[in-house]
């Protein structure tokens, strides 16, 4: 399955009073990466589907586990394993690591969906498109 990866720096604003990371970040950060693995593969799934609806991935389920926390200014690795690549669902990995050391580590379940210009909640489930299905399960 695909694997994708990035650095980035624990910035000011993403710290708490004591200059470690603000936990919420993380489920920001998530959101962040996932949509740059998929730009990465020339798929933007927020982008128009035709007609007047936009695509989206709404999460379904999230489960995180904290191990350590970075400090300001500390490099973080984000990772993204695709786990399960279902009918209309993902199943994804994201590791967050300082050097080797693990600091934050979830399993998020998302829907490939769409909903109609000016109605998100009109939000409809699709069927994983047969070429993101591809890309996802190809190994990176």
């Amino acid at each position: 399955m695909r694997q994708y990866s990035y650095d980035r720096r624990l910035n000011w604003s993403e710290c708490d009073p004591g200059g470690i990371v603000f936990f919420p970040h993380y489920a920001r950060w998530m959101v962040d990466g996932l949509n740059e693995m998929f730009l990465s593969l020339g798929i933007d799934p927020n982008a128009p589907t035709g007609g007047d609806a936009l695509g989206g991935l709404p999460v379904l389920g999230l489960s995180m586990k904290f191990v350590s926390a970075p400090a300001l200014h500390e490099t973080v690795t984000h990772q993204i394993t695709v786990l399960k690549v279902g009918g209309k669902s993902m199943a994804f990995q994201h590791r967050f690591l300082r050097g080797d050391e693990l600091l934050m580590e979830a399993e998020e379940t998302r829907v490939w969906a769409e909903h109609p210009l000016g109605n998100p909640r009109a939000l409809r489930t699709l069927q994983v498109p047969e070429h993101v299905r591809a890309l996802l399960q190809a190994p990176a």
